[in-house]
């Protein structure tokens, strides 16, 4: 099997992927829409697994593959076939792919690979569900290109961010829209001071430890982003961010635009703050 392997639905089995296909050396596994010669080819083995099926004492489905070549008028060759025929309760349901795969196992060719495109769709779901890449409202073709370029970049941003999380987490399986309604959209206060910007976070968010996290997390992110392979900066260790507690922010008679004393002790205040080099 070459490194390239495309994978989809019948809405994609033409003739001008399939030749597109041959010409660049790509596999590929295609479904391919049922056809009245296609099925000639499996009527045997359906007949036999709903028989195998209804004589089984705990009534679970049976499935059962089989591979042959065919192909339709509009092909400029045959090709290797794989049938899944699957009895169950109701029925029996038989589904074909087409592959330029021409060894291995036909059952490990459709379930392994063929179906593994359902991930796919959940990622799609996802791009246009929790970053709304399906909003293509400008009036030109070109805008509309750039916008999904972006909704592109947010997505992958937020799919490595979501990748550096701890495995054992929450984090690690939470939606886009988590990620970004908990570690985006926060409400706090900057403070620009001489040599690092200091993030006050509320006494409230229940982030803080996470967030932090995502802060000693980024190096990893814009290296990756990069291609390149994160090294420890021997400087950085001093200035790492940090969350402790400091006075609270909304006092009466603080001034709103003067820098808290980051030094008070845990006691003496409810406000966090994050500090960023």
């Amino acid at each position: 099997m070459r490194s390239t392997l495309i994978r989809a639905d019948s809405h994609f089995c033409a003739p001008e992927v399939l030749d597109f296909c041959r010409a660049a050396r790509i596999d590929f596994v295609l479904g391919v829409a049922a056809t009245t010669t296609l099925r000639r080819h499996v009527l045997a083995l359906e007949e036999s697994t709903a028989a195998r099926q209804a004589a089984r004492s705990d009534n679970a489905k049976l499935r059962r593959c089989k591979a042959f070549f065919d192909g339709a008028r509009s092909w400029s060759r045959v090709e290797r076939i794989i049938a899944r025929v699957e009895a169950g309760p109701l029925g029996t349901d038989t589904r074909f792919v087409v592959t330029s795969i021409h060894t291995g196992d036909p059952r490990r060719i459709y379930e392994d690979l063929y179906c593994a495109r359902g991930q796919a769709e959940n990622h799609i779901k996802a791009w246009k569900r929790h970053l709304a890449a399906d909003r293509t409202s400008c009036m030109k073709a070109t805008a509309n290109q750039f916008r999904l370029m972006l909704h592109t970049g947010a997505y992958w941003t937020l799919r490595s961010l979501r990748s550096l999380m701890p495995k054992r987490s929450i984090w690690r399986v939470a939606q886009f829209d988590t990620l970004r309604l908990r570690l985006v959209r926060l409400a706090m206060r900057v403070v620009d001071l001489k040599t690092r910007v200091t993030l006050h976070l509320p006494a409230s968010c229940p982030d803080h430890a996470i967030f932090r996290l995502v802060l000693d997390c980024l190096p990893r992110l814009v290296c990756c982003a990069a291609g390149r392979v994160p090294q420890p900066n021997p400087s950085s260790q001093t200035a790492r961010p940090a969350i402790r507690t400091s006075p609270p922010t909304n006092r009466i008679g603080a001034d709103p635009a003067r820098p808290h004393n980051h030094a008070a002790s845990p006691a003496a205040g409810a406000g966090r703050s994050t500090q960023a080099p």
